[in-house]
């Protein structure tokens, strides 16, 4: 028998560590007291890029080992952390007129970015599949609904992002695509047949042999075999991500703070086929937990022994200073590239944009803020404001939505465009508009007699359809962001000012 005392249990969990909860000195200290639970390293949210490269620093010293430094980064590098740039999300970047080379550039700009500030692991790329209008989580997220082509484009993004020398993960296996809940509140359950889930497998077979980890998802599947979460399914993990689809990388869960996860153990986890464990309630008692289970269980102590066999493989590719993987060349990427990246992302509808507003009038600018409050951003649509009057346009002074609301005949034989945020985000509970919201659009969207008025969506592109605007003319700028603003100003005023 293994002796329990020689495996290291805190080895299998990545701590949380959340910029944007606490002062920086209360993050460090939580990072540091995790270090001596053995832990094989961190996921990171939020904060600014040169703490946060001080912070991976000075935890890789005090370590002595190599780490795991992780983060959601979909939308590149500013996702999370402040003074790098964000980038268009997957759905826009499968807009783009060649997508191929506008993921790989992005990927690339992501792996530049994330090491440095000492991130070595994107949780990215989403692959699931875009197939539910009503699922609230994923949306633009995803690259589409077509699996071909998010089989495609997603191996794109991995191979471009671990040729940069930083692990990708694609997520969340074997698909979140076809809910209707949020995985973070609830446990779904996609009830649909073997032969249907198919499709959503697609993307997964694609990358299996190359993508450095999988990211399960806490959705049940009852068609491959489990009531319960994926994360905690031997049918799913072992069966058939690791014997069916020959996947020999880390499988990692997601986080364990999520409602999908509620009450399940880490040594269930484990035991079903996961390697790493984002994000405890609390690592101490984790940690605890799962070192007396490993005393009790053969099985559960060569588990952990495998898994933490698996995860220094993997780290030790992705590890150390400007280190690419053998994995292709790496993307040559500039901060220039951002910037016509995100501009080119912009999707128009109906008629041309320059055949509805004239550079030459004043221009009445509103905002429809649908998503959750985050603390310390800017003022929703001042961003976009400021890169509009820079090119020369007169914009007005904005006036409250509810003074703009009650006097549409005041705005007459004027122009207006309506920013409206509404993207996909955790516990948010809803993929589009509230009707609260939705209302407040159309409201500012009657303008009165000659008026002219212009919606740029910041979400999804269906959001708009669902406004009731059969023709109308619209643009849509994929996620709010405040990169997203300027870009979609940039895009504007190019359309039209030429």
């Amino acid at each position: 028998m293994i002796g329990p005392d020689l495996l290291e249990p805190g080895l299998v969990f990545l701590q949380a560590l959340r910029f944007d909860q606490g002062s920086l000195a209360s993050v460090r200290d939580r990072a540091f007291e995790a270090l001596e639970q053995s832990v094989g390293g961190f996921v990171l949210f939020g904060g600014e890029a040169e703490s946060v490269a001080s912070l991976t620093e000075d935890l890789s010293t005090e370590a002595g080992r190599a780490l795991w430094f992780a983060a959601d980064l979909e939308r590149g590098a500013g996702q999370q952390f402040a003074g790098l740039p964000t980038l268009p999300p997957p759905a826009a970047l499968a807009r783009h007129q060649a997508p191929d080379n506008a993921v790989r550039i992005a990927a690339g700009l992501t792996a530049r970015d994330a090491r440095s500030v000492g991130i070595n692991w994107a949780l990215a790329p989403v692959l699931d599949l875009d197939v539910e209008p009503a699922n609230p989580i994923v949306g633009t997220r995803s690259f589409g609904s077509d699996p071909e082509l998010v089989a495609r484009l997603g191996a794109v993004w991995i191979e471009a992002c671990q040729a940069s020398g930083v692990a990708a993960c694609a997520k969340h296996f074997p698909g979140h695509g076809r809910t209707t809940g949020d995985s973070h509140s609830e446990l779904p359950s996609v009830d649909s047949a073997r032969e249907d889930l198919e499709a959503d497998l697609t993307p997964f077979r694609a990358v299996i042999r190359d993508v450095a980890s999988v990211m399960t998802a806490h959705v049940a599947y009852p068609a491959l075999g489990s009531s319960g979460p994926a994360t905690l399914s031997p049918a799913i993990l072992r069966t058939l991500l690791r014997s069916e689809m020959g996947f020999d990388g880390l499988v990692v869960s997601d986080a364990m703070n999520m409602a999908g996860f509620s009450g399940s153990s880490p040594a269930s986890a484990l035991l079903a086929g996961c390697d790493l464990l984002l994000y405890p309630t609390d690592l101490a008692i984790a940690v605890r937990g799962l070192q007396e289970a490993v005393r009790r269980s053969e099985p559960l102590a060569r588990r952990l022994q495998e898994a933490t066999a698996r995860s220094a493989r993997q780290l030790a590719r992705f590890s150390g200073p400007g280190l690419a993987s053998a994995g292709g060349p790496q993307a040559d990427t500039s901060s220039a590239d951002l910037d016509s990246l995100a501009a080119e992302c912009v999707t128009q509808v109906g008629a041309p944009v320059e055949q509805i507003l004239d550079p030459t009038l004043p221009l009445d600018v509103c905002g429809v803020w649908d998503d959750r409050e985050e603390p310390g951003r800017p003022a929703w649509g001042a961003a976009f404001r400021a890169e509009l009057a820079a090119a020369g346009w007169k914009i007005r002074e904005p006036k409250s939505d509810a003074e703009s609301a009650a006097r549409p005949e005041a705005y007459g034989n004027t122009q207006r465009i309506v920013l409206i945020a509404a993207t996909p985000q955790a516990w948010k509970g809803r993929p589009g508009l509230s009707e609260e919201a939705a209302a407040e659009v159309g409201r500012l969207l009657a303008t009165g007699n000659s008026g002219k008025a212009y919606p740029i969506m910041f979400g999804h592109i269906r959001t708009l359809e669902s406004l009731g605007m059969p023709g109308a003319s619209a643009a849509c700028a994929w996620s709010a962001e405040i990169g997203a603003e300027r870009s979609a100003a940039r895009w504007l005023n190019l359309r039209v000012r030429g």
